[in-house]
């Protein structure tokens, strides 16, 4: 039986991370922290992330890298246990899924997929 993924970090795409960090860090009044469930390292960024918790969403800022990603793109993260398994249920449903699973440094997958509607979702595995 598989569970349902669980949305656990957004994704914010930015031109200037470290302007970013400062702006998003006075607007939330938190610090950036180490991130839990984003990916430490975004196969579609040069640059770690600056996270920021609220409350078990993490809110992840990174870098874009002008080619796959660009200036106000987002994605919703989301963790499962199949990541494969949600992308291929994306592309049944009309989604356009980036093709085959990427390895994280830490050692986790992730899959990309992009809706009809523009909406950019990255299935991390548990």
């Amino acid at each position: 039986m598989t569970t349902s993924p669980q949305l656990r970090f957004l994704s914010l795409f930015v031109p200037d991370l470290d302007d970013a960090a400062r702006r998003y860090e006075a607007i939330l009044g938190v610090p950036p922290k180490a991130p839990a469930s984003a990916p430490a390292r975004h196969p579609f960024s040069p640059r770690a992330p600056v996270v920021f918790d609220l409350g078990g969403v993490e809110i992840a800022l990174y870098q874009t890298d002008g080619t796959t990603t660009h200036a106000g793109d987002v994605g919703i993260g989301l963790v499962a246990g199949e990541p494969a398994a949600v992308a291929q249920r994306a592309s049944q449903a009309g989604a356009r899924a980036f093709p085959g699973l990427r390895a994280l440094a830490d050692g986790r997958q992730i899959g990309v997929f992009v809706t009809p509607d523009r909406h950019f979702f990255e299935v991390v595995s548990r």
